[in-house]
């Protein structure tokens, strides 16, 4: 079984685990992939609607892991027990929303010693929430499929939220990488907004005028952190 770039860096960095939850898992291919590879001993596959739900239970059936491989329905973390998942999963959503199925259900997400959170966009959003709400960011990498760009997280419970954690448009932990793919990535983000910047600065509207000064802040950002990685790898 094949996995796509996001979900293969997700699978390698699981080992040894007895439990993983992936929450919203799509045809249950983490899942599957995770217990035929030997990295997890049970998962747990959710699913919001009992359709795609049925469509993963028929897959799991195929490869025979009916034994292994447990499929639930149901919002978010809702239909977890506290303590069941050593591992929580989240991928394919909405950073506001992942946010928001962590806080309905913080204690369950609390319970767990790690989630891996890969959302498609409101990175930022989502990890600003994370630090404020009691989680660490250990580790973040910036994966390419085709012509976009993700954001995986692994993050942890935190106890100490007094402790400062630096909250940026982008994690430091990728900037001390200097990947290739960052500076694409970075390349990306300013032909992204200065895109924006040309759409909303001719509308003239009082929400236009603060979009714009909001898109001028952004883009300066990426253009600083590009000229010091730029500088940094002439040195």
């Amino acid at each position: 079984m094949c996995l796509t770039p996001r979900l293969k860096i997700i699978a390698d960095s699981i080992e040894n685990c007895k439990c993983v939850a992936d929450i919203g898992s799509d045809h249950a291919y983490l899942p599957i992939y995770l217990v035929k590879h030997k990295k997890v001993k049970k998962a747990i596959a959710t699913d919001v609607n009992i359709g795609p739900a049925n469509n993963s239970k028929k897959r799991i059936q195929l490869h025979g892991l009916d034994n292994f491989i447990v499929i639930r329905v149901g919002f978010g973390l809702n239909v977890l027990e506290k303590g069941e998942a050593e591992i929580l999963v989240i991928s394919g959503m909405g950073g506001l929303l992942i946010a928001d199925i962590l806080k309905q259900s913080l204690e369950i997400a609390k319970s767990a010693g790690q989630l891996i959170l890969q959302p498609m966009r409101d990175s930022y959003l989502l990890r600003k929430w994370l630090v404020e709400n009691g989680f660490k960011i250990i580790d973040v990498e910036i994966v390419k499929e085709g012509n976009k760009f993700y954001e995986i997280m692994w993050v942890k419970p935190y106890d100490n939220v007094n402790e400062p954690q630096a909250i940026n448009y982008i994690d430091d932990k990728l900037l001390n990488k200097k990947s290739l793919v960052l500076k694409d990535y970075i390349d990306s983000k300013i032909k992204e907004y200065e895109t924006i910047i040309e759409r909303v600065k001719a509308q003239n509207t009082f929400n236009s005028i603060k979009r714009y000064k909001e898109c001028i802040i952004v883009l300066d950002y990426y253009k600083e952190v590009k000229e010091c990685l730029w500088q940094n790898a002439e040195l």
